[in-house]
C-alpha cells in the first residue's frame, strides 16, 4: 500500500497533498481528486492505516516534504492527519468530515477484514489505542468542512467540538464520502489558495 500518483491541474503552482481516509487509497480518478485537480496539481500516497499513527504521519510528512508549499487536504481519518500535518509544518489545511476521535471510530474495524477497495487488512487494538494519546490538532491554519448528513461520523459532534476554534464550512445533507466538493470549490475558492 505504498503507491503514489500525481494528478496535474490547470494551475501548476502550489500543489495539494491529499490524505485519503481509512480503508481507501489515493486514486486520481476519484471525483474528489479530479475536482481538486482543477484548482491545483494534486499529489498523494496510499498509506497503511493498520500501522501505528506516528508511522502513518511520517509517511505523509515525507510526501509533504516533496511539496513544502502544498495545501493539505484530507477526508475522514485523512482529515485527522491533514490537521496534524498542517499544525506541525505550518501549512494550511482542509479537513473534510474529519475523524476527531480515531481511537473510538476505528474500534469498529479492529480485527481482520477487507477494506473499501478490496484489500485484506488486520487492525490490532494497540494501533487503535495509540490514537488515545493524540488529540485532534486545533492549533493549525485550517478549515473544517462537513457534510451534515455524514452517516459514519457524527457531524454535529464535530461541529460542537470545533466551533469557535477553527473556521467551519458545513453543507446540509451529503454523506461521509463528501458530496459537495464542486460546491465547496465554487463557493470558497479562497480555501485553495495558500496563505
Amino acid at each position: 500500500m505504498n503507491g503514489q500518483s500525481r494528478t496535474l491541474g490547470e494551475n501548476e503552482g502550489v500543489s495539494i497533498l491529499y490524505c485519503h481516509g481509512w480503508g481507501s487509497h489515493f486514486d486520481p480518478s476519484k471525483n474528489k481528486i479530479r475536482a481538486l485537480s482543477k484548482m491545483r496539481p494534486v499529489d498523494g500516497i496510499t498509506v497503511d492505516y493498520t500501522l501505528h499513527p506516528h508511522l502513518v504521519f511520517e509517511r505523509f510528512a515525507a510526501q509533504l516534504k516533496c511539496h513544502p508549499e502544498a495545501l493539505v487536504v484530507g477526508t475522514s481519518l485523512g482529515g485527522f492527519f491533514a490537521a496534524w500535518l498542517g499544525a506541525e509544518f505550518d501549512r494550511p489545511f482542509i479537513a473534510i468530515n474529519p475523524s476527531i476521535t480515531p481511537s473510538t471510530t476505528l474500534q469498529a474495524y479492529v480485527g481482520r477484514g477487507v477494506n473499501h477497495v478490496g484489500v485484506p487488512y488486520e487492525l490490532v487494538e494497540d494501533c487503535v489505542m495509540a490514537y488515545d494519546a493524540l488529540s485532534f490538532r486545533l492549533d493549525g491554519r485550517g478549515t473544517i468542512v462537513l457534510d451534515m448528513g455524514d452517516e459514519i461520523l457524527d457531524a454535529q459532534a464535530t461541529l460542537d467540538f470545533i466551533k469557535g476554534r477553527l473556521p467551519i464550512v458545513a453543507f446540509e445533507g451529503g454523506s461521509h464520502r463528501f458530496d459537495h466538493m464542486a460546491e465547496l470549490i465554487e463557493s470558497r475558492p479562497d480555501l485553495f489558495h495558500t496563505y
